[in-house]
């Protein structure tokens, strides 16, 4: 294994000064495409076999950070990045064994934990939640309050989106029963795309439950003025972040800490510089070469980086706190929606960068 560099403590506000130490040459790696799951490699195999970080989707932007940090050779040369297909579970490569690591919502982990998955969370990502409330500007939906007697449409009633929707709802003080809730898959964008004419129409949605980083950057592309509404002040949520299990932190626990601290340097690296970000995906989504593309994953990643290292934050860029996810435990229990299986905070998040 090569040597480590020391731990910087990577803050928005040291960033620029660090970032610049912390992104190396290197020519970007050629990969193919496509929406089955695919292996991106650091270098040859190292004795102690891969160790696979899962991309809980196909190749996109917001995986930037990592597939700098494999260009950059941040990474040891075991590790190897591995996109899931269009349909596969977030956690299912992981407890199969195929994967070491996965990028997913601190909260989707906790759930499937108290579902008795073995999992721990061992470095952040999104230091600020992606969810939020989404509504045209011409709609009358401006505030939290405004959700009452409304349809509010979400893909379905599991995952962040509707974790997202019960913090929006405790925020107002608002219950299921003071809106419709309109179940419409991952067609968000689609659902606000054009006035909704009719307002008493229950089959078309007032306000979505929607990713900052995401729906509200596709919409606002599209020329569709929106306005986005936090869930609450102090969300008690920790959404994507570094997934391992309980069996592979003992046995590599070495290997994970290298892999989160050079995660961590590709996440410094990705908000310091979009258009790098940009260029490093582009080896992977061939349709980066269009220029209006580009710009398009370009805005996503400039909404990805406010989530990675939020403006007036001083949080460690990767880092992870055990209390924010003893507060996500209570709240997710309070809201009835972790399974059997009792999760604490030692337990299920052992961080392996500290805030």
């Amino acid at each position: 294994m090569t040597s480590q560099p020391s731990r910087p403590r990577l803050t928005r506000r040291g960033l620029i000064a660090s970032a610049l130490a912390l992104t190396g040459g290197g020519a970007l790696a050629a990969c193919s495409s496509g929406t089955a799951s695919q292996v991106l490699r650091s270098g040859g195999a190292a004795t102690g076999g891969a160790l696979t970080i899962g991309l809980t989707y196909t190749p996109n932007i917001q995986f930037a950070p990592f597939y700098m940090a494999l260009t950059n050779k941040d990474y040891e040369s075991s590790v190897e990045l591995r996109h899931h297909g269009g349909s596969e579970g977030l956690f299912d490569a992981l407890l199969a064994g195929t994967e070491q690591m996965v990028i997913a919502g601190a909260d989707e982990a906790v759930v499937a934990a108290s579902n008795d998955s073995p999992l721990v969370v061992i470095g952040g990502y999104y230091q600020r939640y992606p969810g939020c409330v989404i509504a045209r500007e011409d709609s009358a939906v401006a505030s939290l309050a405004d959700l009452e007697g409304r349809v509010v449409g979400l893909p379905g009633r599991t995952g962040e989106n509707w974790y997202a929707l019960q913090v929006a709802m405790r925020s107002a003080g608002l219950s299921e029963s003071d809106l419709t809730i309109l179940e419409i898959g991952f067609t968000q964008q689609a659902a606000l795309a054009q006035p909704k004419p009719d307002t008493g129409d229950a089959s078309r949605p007032d306000a979505i439950i929607g990713f900052s980083n995401n729906d509200a950057v596709g919409l606002k592309e599209s020329g569709v003025a929106v306005r986005t509404i936090p869930v609450g002040d102090d969300i008690p949520l920790i959404g994507a972040s570094l997934v391992t299990t309980r069996a592979v932190l003992e046995a590599r626990r070495a290997e994970l800490d290298a892999a989160v601290m050079a995660s961590s340097r590709g996440m410094a690296a990705f908000v310091t510089d979009p258009d790098a970000a940009v260029a490093a995906t582009r080896q992977y989504v061939p349709d980066l070469v269009d220029d209006a593309q580009a710009a398009r994953a370009r805005a996503v990643a400039v909404a990805t980086a406010e989530l990675i290292a939020p403006r007036g934050s001083d949080t460690t860029i990767g880092a992870l706190e055990q209390a924010k996810a003893a507060t996500m435990i209570d709240f997710l229990g309070g809201q009835g929606i972790l399974g059997s299986t009792a999760v604490t905070a030692d337990v299920v998040c052992q961080p392996l960068l500290a805030a």
